[in-house]
């Protein structure tokens, strides 16, 4: 199978990581393998345990298995991380990685249904989902389905998205992609023919969040990924879009000790529990324009990185 994916901020997630001395590192989002082949081959890498909940990804871990003897792969949720641990022998780790953006290996491929511009049908599964796109458009009360869009998507008009998606389909059910890319983008009023994002993008992700339950997910493998950082150990984070990054952010924030606001209309707040985290990235660092031209979707990318003390 061919390998599509483009692993975004590959030079900058580098630099963050020790020369000096042997790791034990975990890839929380193995995908391709990009990373963690850029890794093994310019690193002391003692240990590297790979994770990703898509079984397409043990393709490339076969292939990557080949040259490099010190990689083991488990085909599970990252927010298992706990569980996965403990069936290795390292219990601390000097980097854990996450690359949350979708893989181009599955964007691309249109039988997985994560594309609105190819034909397929409506699935969006990462694997081990509870859900699938199909169910939740053709299903869910037009209620749910606005509060997904939404809530997920960030959509200003997921009220009359989710209304023209339930009208569509008392005829009959909206079977694919384009069908329900059809549908969006009839509902967005006034679009200019030179917009950058496409109509579909905001419900698109909201749907896939849904289904993964992507939001959750991420939650639980901060909080499990912490406590297996070694002293000095790296959390190193690439989100692609303001839910996720929030997360991730809030997250460094609360375990870093640093005041926050859970609203800019009240004071700030400290956190009362413990210090575990500096925070290494004070803003996060963006993907340079030649990285944006020679992958487009690198272009929401946001890298955040934060060490045990």
């Amino acid at each position: 199978m061919h390998n599509s994916h483009i692993p975004v901020m590959i030079e900058e997630v580098k630099s963050f990581i020790p020369k000096d001395k042997e790791l034990n590192l975990i890839d929380a989002t193995f995908g391709g393998g990009g990373y963690s082949k850029e890794i093994l081959n310019e690193f002391n890498v003692k240990n590297l345990i790979a994770i990703d909940r898509d079984s397409i990804s043990k393709i490339f871990y076969k292939e990557l298995k080949q040259v490099y003897k010190n990689i083991r792969f488990f085909n599970k949720k990252f927010s298992d991380i706990d569980s996965i641990i403990q069936e290795s022998p390292i219990r601390e780790f000097d980097v854990i990685i996450f690359d949350l953006g979708v893989s181009s290996n599955q964007i691309d491929n249109p039988i997985r249904g994560f594309s609105f511009k190819n034909q397929g049908p409506l699935d969006m599964s990462m694997g081990f989902s509870k859900n699938n796109a199909f169910d939740i458009i053709n299903n869910f009360k037009e209620k749910e389905l606005a509060d997904i869009i939404y809530n997920f998507g960030e959509e200003r008009f997921s009220r009359r998205i989710a209304k023209n998606i339930v009208k569509s389909r008392k005829s009959k059910n909206i079977e694919n992609t384009i069908e329900l890319s059809e549908i969006i983008k009839d509902s967005l009023p006034n679009q200019k023919p030179n917009l950058k994002i496409h109509p579909a993008t905001k419900t698109f992700q909201a749907i896939r969040i849904y289904v993964n339950d992507e939001l959750d997910e991420l939650k639980t493998a901060l909080k499990k990924s912490e406590s297996f950082l070694a002293k000095d150990g790296l959390l190193i984070v690439v989100s692609f879009q303001s839910l996720e990054d929030r997360i991730v952010k809030d997250f460094f924030n609360h375990k870093s000790g640093k005041r926050w606001r859970s609203s800019r209309h009240l004071p700030d707040l400290a956190d009362l529990g413990q210090t575990t985290l500096k925070i290494i990235t004070k803003k996060p660092l963006r993907p340079t324009d030649l990285e944006i031209k020679n992958n487009p979707r690198s272009r929401s990318a946001k890298l955040r990185v934060a060490q045990r003390i």
